[in-house]
């Protein structure tokens, strides 16, 4: 059988659908059903939702987004099957302008591709100037190995590649406290500026018991330099959830964990300025702002863009 690739314009997206025309005789009932629903354009640094829906199942759904294969799992959905995926950029590295994202599913016994593009969009943070010990500026060669062990840990932690979906949105509030520093802050320390705040800060006196805003897996507990006392937390799909300057650690690594479950307690260990709790939430390796998903859904989200029908 002689196989010939077309190629389909969808609409206003820049997406482009590929499929095997010998073929689509046996898939089109199931395509005419599947969509893809993505954002046009976003903020860097804000977190952002898709979804591959369909009224008949498909098979190994994924997504692709900044270089990173994020497999998914299907579940049922309002009117058949869909696959959830948060995503975003971090601050610090992904600068504006226009990202491939690719979705990936199995579905008539066929693989099919549809090519996306997402315009990110320029956000202004603000800075921020804090006082502390010199040594957390620059600290001592003696620590030097010390942090960069620490370091390739936290790496290969918070980019945990997992597929099955425990998230659910909203997040649990990981403490009552307003927060205090925001993500994307330009941070300078002691008049030296270090890079972007890659979290959220919650006001949280020592003691305070913190909570896991998601469901998922203990990955990484360790007492670090710069983080003090920290534990990462792998909820599925890229999802990670991290805590830093703990003064207590209730759990250990490969723990399953319940939403809204006491993980330890708020302390002052680390690199602070004073007691707080800093939340910080990886997507897909990608740090991003965690605050505004304390007050919206995936499905609230995905509501805001529109959805594109996989057609031939």
């Amino acid at each position: 059988m002689t196989f010939v690739m077309r190629i389909t314009l969808l609409s206003r997206r820049t997406c482009l659908f590929l499929w095997c025309v010998g073929c689509l005789w046996r898939v089109a009932p199931a395509l005419a059903s599947t969509s893809v629903t993505f954002p046009e354009s976003w903020e860097v640094g804000q977190a952002f939702a898709v979804a591959l829906s369909s009224h008949t199942p498909f098979e190994s759904p994924s997504v692709t987004w900044m270089n990173r294969v994020i497999s998914l799992d299907m579940e049922p959905g309002r009117e058949g099957y869909v696959s959830y995926a948060l995503l975003g950029s971090h601050v610090r590295d992904v600068k504006p302008g226009d990202y491939p994202l690719e979705f990936g599913f199995i579905q008539g016994d066929e693989r099919f591709l549809v090519k996306c593009v997402v315009r990110l969009k320029a956000k202004k943070y603000p800075e921020e100037h804090l006082k502390v010990d010199d040594k957390m500026v620059t600290p001592p060669r003696s620590q030097l190995a010390r942090i960069q062990k620490e370091t390739r840990l936290a790496e290969a932690a918070r980019k945990t590649m997992t597929e099955e979906r425990l998230w659910t949105t909203p997040p649990a509030r990981p403490v009552p406290g307003v927060f205090t520093s925001s993500y994307g802050f330009r941070r300078v320390y002691n008049g030296v500026a270090k890079g972007y705040h890659a979290g959220t800060d919650f006001r949280a006196a020592v003691g305070t018991p913190i909570r896991a805003p998601f469901a998922g897996r203990v990955v990484l507990v360790g007492k670090h330099y710069y983080s003090g006392g920290s534990v990462f937390i792998d909820s599925g799909n890229g999802v990670v959830s991290l805590f830093f300057h703990m003064d207590k650690i209730d759990v250990k690594e490969g723990d399953p964990i319940k939403k809204g479950q006491v993980i330890g307690k708020s302390g002052a260990t680390g690199r602070v300025t004073g007691p707080h709790l800093h939340y910080g939430l990886s997507l897909a390796g990608q740090y991003v702002d965690a605050a505004p998903l304390f007050e919206t859904s995936v499905t609230a989200l995905l509501s805001t863009m529109k959805s594109e029908v996989v057609r031939p």
